[in-house]
């Protein structure tokens, strides 16, 4: 059956990204600006580093079905944070619709509701535990994906 690895999307939103990206650049234009030659290269060299794991950290869940793990974490440059968690039994795979809605105002303070349905994938595990897969606004979509993990497990 193997591992199972599902991409839950950027660690962080665009904007942080962007705006952490600018900061680090900042301090590599600062430190070759007020430091001598040699240190302010190895310190540009270092904070380099710094670009790809803000910008392509993601969250990832794994779930190994031959050690019988489930490891939720952050995956940063190759490099997985978390620490994984074993389970007895694999259940099922189920979709939930869920309505959301959001409040804008304007600056003359006048409010504007827009409603909307999601739908949520989970999975559920040993009898009463059940964790978050993916989220999509369109159902068939997200059922394909699920259909396809669902086999890679062993559940259909």
């Amino acid at each position: 059956m193997g591992k199972v690895m599902i991409n839950q999307g950027r660690s962080m939103p665009w904007t942080f990204r962007f705006i952490g990206v600018l900061m680090v650049f900042a301090l590599i234009v600062v430190s070759m600006q007020n430091l001598p030659e040699n240190p302010a290269i190895l310190i540009a060299i270092l904070l380099s580093f710094l670009f790809p794991m803000i910008w392509f950290s993601n969250k990832i869940l794994t779930i190994d079905n031959d050690s019988k793990e489930i490891h939720q974490g952050y995956w940063i440059m190759g490099y997985k944070t978390g620490k994984p968690k074993k389970y007895q039994s694999l259940d099922k795979v189920f979709i939930n619709k869920v309505k959301t809605s959001q409040s804008m105002y304007s600056q003359t303070n006048r409010g504007h509701t827009m409603k909307g349905v999601e739908y949520h994938a989970y999975l559920k595990y040993d009898g009463e535990k059940k964790l978050f897969l993916a989220s999509d606004p369109m159902e068939k979509k997200l059922e394909q994906k699920m259909t396809k993990i669902s086999e890679k497990l062993g559940l259909s």
